[in-house]
């Protein structure tokens, strides 16, 4: 092998994968794989993956955007917010001002209900609705591939993301599948299961702002949602449960996705 081939990274496998090269850049990835089995068997399924994407998600993604998620018509939806918005975060800071917060609150953590889903939330119920009832393939990568689930995970998300391990709160792993977001970028979706066979799913997608927020509840069709941001992640925890056993759920995915 060559020494321009030894220096074939998994960015360029994943650009291979996606139809982005051409010319000499193409060749000399298609000379990696001719002689690395193991990589030719990663790209193969992640073009897999991206064919049952486009296959599910093509024909939405090529319509036209609809009247209500025009930027217009969210500006002014967002202007008429900010009162309401900045209410909510003095309301806060007098709270934490007299001592009234948690150890939760104690970490930046501000809780607070929200009257209408975040885009996140949205997603995220759309998930976990499509996949949470499917008896057969709820997950891609199941939990006894757990150790793949997170590399693949990490390296989609380019984020470095540790699957939550939820027994103590009585979930076990179901395991994961890869989704395309709103906005383009990759999704992922961690699915857990409690022994009445309700199923939870912890929907994770890049954050480019960083930084911490408030815990925000949402309550969308008759399911509990719990979103916030750590670090580098947007997530929101979906699952039919009481709001109270929910946010114990979320605290302790928190404490260990990143």
């Amino acid at each position: 092998m060559s020494g321009q081939e030894q220096d074939i990274t998994d960015n360029d496998l994943l650009a291979y994968a996606d139809g982005q090269l051409d010319g000499d850049a193409r060749d000399r990835v298609e000379r990696h794989l001719t002689a690395d089995p193991a990589a030719t068997a990663l790209v193969r399924e992640w073009q897999r993956q991206n064919g049952l994407l486009e296959a599910l998600y093509g024909p939405v993604a090529r319509e036209s955007v609809p009247q209500r998620l025009q930027p217009q018509r969210l500006a002014r939806l967002r202007k008429a917010s900010d009162a309401s918005s900045w209410r909510q975060l003095a309301a806060a800071l007098a709270l934490l001002a007299l001592g009234t917060g948690s150890g939760w609150l104690a970490h930046g953590f501000l809780a607070g209900d929200r009257s209408m889903a975040e885009p996140l939330v949205a997603q995220a119920v759309e998930a976990h609705d499509l996949y949470s009832g499917d008896v057969l393939h709820p997950v891609e990568v199941k939990a006894e591939d757990g150790a793949h689930l997170q590399t693949w995970l990490s390296k989609r998300l380019d984020r470095k993301l540790s699957i939550p391990d939820l027994r103590s709160d009585g979930l076990n792993l179901v395991g994961g599948r890869l989704l395309p977001a709103a906005g383009g970028e990759p999704a992922a979706l961690i699915m857990y299961e409690d022994d009445s066979g309700q199923r939870v799913s912890l929907y994770v997608v890049p954050a480019e702002d960083g930084g911490e927020t408030a815990l925000r509840y949402n309550n969308v069709d008759g399911l509990e949602a719990i979103s916030w941001t750590d670090e580098d992640v947007h997530c929101a925890l979906i699952g039919g449960l009481p709001r109270a056993r929910l946010e114990a759920i979320a605290k302790a995915a928190y404490a260990q996705l990143i």
